[in-house]
């Protein structure tokens, strides 16, 4: 096999057109991922019972589990019960998004590309985790939420605040980024992998990746969690 038929790109490839709107791959594949989820979650507690199936207590033990964790970030269940909705959904979307690397023909088809490994996708995750975070603590803190980044007592003061400011931007890039850039990595490593070994022995690449994705999904979410609650302190 030629190494020169894999695809390489730091961006999507568009696939076709919907009415003039672009579809590249890592829309398409995160908009399947999405409505896969939406359904799943759905069938799983669509019929609450006492005794629940084994879908709805996967489903369960998977949403408590997070809850759980988020609680030790936060020390307060209801700060957890605020940030869990968007936490969880980040945590599980993501690593869905991220297993997409471990299909067959990685590389090879133009349309299978994991959505993580595309720097449009990883900036619109970030840019819209942390702008819901902001608004939510505009929300509880009013007034004095503002007055955390322009504060004109002093001149110092105003200083400080500004360069808080600067720092969301930073954090809201190196979210990005990193998960950008361990997805892409992985990506190249496993389509090398491919390319280099026998299919057995690109096994342990496989795990190493299934690994790396959870891992990622899992810092970002929680990195979420992590600014909620400095965010939310003035």
């Amino acid at each position: 096999m030629d190494l020169l038929k894999f695809h390489f790109s730091f961006g999507s490839k568009i696939l076709f057109d919907f009415f003039g709107f672009p579809i590249t791959n890592t829309f398409l594949i995160s908009f399947l991922i999405g409505i896969f989820l939406s359904f799943f979650f759905y069938l799983s507690f669509k019929d609450k019972k006492i005794l629940p199936h084994k879908l709805q207590n996967f489903a369960g033990l998977i949403l408590e589990t997070i809850l759980k964790y988020i609680d030790l970030i936060t020390k307060d269940r209801k700060k957890s019960l605020e940030i869990f909705p968007l936490s969880a959904t980040l945590f599980i979307f993501i690593f869905c998004c991220n297993l997409i690397e471990i299909f067959p023909g990685l590389g090879i088809f133009p349309f299978l590309k994991s959505p993580s490994s595309d720097l449009n996708f990883t900036l619109a995750l970030a840019i819209t985790s942390m702008a819901i975070l902001h608004l939510k603590a505009l929300k509880n803190l009013k007034f004095n939420y503002l007055k955390k980044y322009f504060n004109f007592e002093s001149p110092i003061l105003f200083f400080i605040g500004i360069m808080e400011l600067s720092s969301e931007f930073t954090r809201t890039l190196a979210l990005a980024l990193r998960l950008f850039g361990n997805l892409f990595c992985g990506e190249i490593l496993l389509i090398l992998a491919y390319f280099l070994f026998p299919p057995l022995f690109s096994l342990p690449f496989l795990g190493l990746e299934i690994l790396v994705g959870f891992l990622q999904a899992l810092i970002f979410a929680f990195l979420i969690v992590i600014f909620y609650t400095l965010i939310n302190k003035v």
